[in-house]
C-alpha cells in the first residue's frame, strides 16, 4: 500500500482471496493520496483497517466495501465517490469528512462521530446503521431504526448482500 494505489491495486488484482491487515496503519501524508491523481481509486475492499491513522487522506472513488474501520480516524478525508456499502466504522472519527456522493448501504457507523461531516445527506444516513451513540451534524435526522439493536440490521444486511462475510 506505501507503493501507491496502482502497486496496491495490482497486488489486490493478484491476491483477490486474500484479506489485508492493516490494522493500526499510519501512513505519511504523501502515502494518504489514494484518489484518482495518484493512480486511484484504491481497492480496499474487506481490509482490515481497525484503529488505522487515515486522516486527510484522499479515498476518492475507492472501494471500501465490507472494510473493518473500526475505529479508524478519518477526519478530514475526502471520501466523495466511495463506496462503504457494509464497511464497519463503528466508533471511526469522521468529522469534517466529505461524503459527497459516497455509498453508505449498510454501513455500521454504530459510535461513530460524524458531527461535522461534508456533503453528508438524510439518505445516506438512511441506507446506513448506527445507533443512540451515532453523533450526527445538526442538519440530519437520527433514523428510527437506529434506536434499535444494530445488529439484527447488519446480520439482515450481509445476509442479502454479501458474497461472503468477512
Amino acid at each position: 500500500m506505501r507503493r501507491g494505489p496502482r502497486s496496491w491495486n495490482a497486488w489486490r488484482a493478484q491476491n483477490p482471496s486474500t484479506i489485508p491487515n492493516l490494522t493500526g496503519i499510519a501512513l505519511s501524508a504523501g502515502e494518504r493520496q489514494m484518489g484518482p491523481i495518484s493512480g486511484g481509486p484504491i481497492n480496499l475492499a474487506s481490509a482490515r483497517l481497525r484503529h488505522a491513522s487515515l486522516r486527510f487522506a484522499t479515498l476518492t472513488g475507492a472501494n471500501l466495501t465490507w472494510a473493518d474501520l473500526w475505529d479508524a480516524d478519518l477526519s478530514d478525508a475526502r471520501l466523495d465517490g466511495a463506496n462503504l456499502s457494509g464497511a464497519d466504522l463503528r466508533e471511526a472519527l469522521l468529522e469534517r469528512a466529505d461524503f459527497a456522493s459516497a455509498k453508505l448501504a449498510g454501513a455500521n457507523l454504530s459510535g461513530a462521530s460524524l458531527q461535522e461531516a461534508r456533503n453528508l445527506t438524510q439518505s445516506q444516513i438512511e441506507e446506513a446503521v448506527g445507533d443512540p451513540f451515532t453523533l450526527l451534524p445538526p442538519h440530519l435526522t437520527r433514523p428510527e431504526a437506529w434506536t434499535g439493536t444494530v445488529s439484527q440490521v447488519v446480520e439482515d444486511y450481509r445476509a442479502r448482500n454479501a458474497p461472503y462475510a468477512p
